[in-house]
């Protein structure tokens, strides 16, 4: 056979499905449902209700769906930005108290300072009260009387009354 005459032959086959399917069941005997019985076909009316009932429930539920992303999408945006808040509040604290302590440093350094400048002052002024005072001592008469006195006779005494009068040198 080529392949014309199968073509030929396909041409001339008509399957008409309704005629094999009568004639199978007549012969295994089988008795077609009662037409009450069988589900009738869907109106057109309830087939275009059905469907918009489908559109607008897929509508209004993508629509749920949708909304309950966005809204924890914020929810998780909020919770961040809290976090960053509370992140930010503790580091300023830190830092507040950071700086209290350095502050409270350089005032403790400060008043270190200014009492190790008055205890220098003081400390000079006394060492410049002590030399004028010495020196007023020097200069005075009775010094000078028995430094002269010691100087011609070195005695105990001589050494006592210088003592006495110009203080120890």
């Amino acid at each position: 056979m080529n392949k014309r005459d199968i073509d030929d032959q396909l041409k001339v086959l008509s399957f008409d499905m309704d005629e094999e399917i009568d004639d199978r069941n007549e012969r295994q005997g089988y008795r077609a449902a009662h037409p009450r019985r069988a589900h009738p076909p869907m109106d057109t009316s309830h087939a275009i209700i059905l469907a918009a009932m489908i559109i607008v429930g897929g509508l209004w539920g993508g629509k749920l769906v949708y909304d309950y992303i966005q809204e924890q999408r914020l929810k998780a945006a909020l919770n961040e930005a809290a976090s960053y808040m509370e992140r930010s509040f503790r580091e300023a604290a830190l830092q507040s108290k950071q700086m209290q302590a350095e502050m409270q440093q350089r005032m403790a350094a400060d008043a270190r300072l200014g009492q190790q400048r008055e205890a220098q002052a003081t400390a000079n002024r006394q060492a410049e009260l002590a030399r004028a005072q010495q020196e007023q001592r020097l200069s005075s008469d009775a010094c000078k009387f028995w430094w002269n006195q010691y100087s011609v006779n070195p005695s105990e005494r001589n050494a006592q009354k210088k003592k006495e009068a110009c203080g120890s040198l």
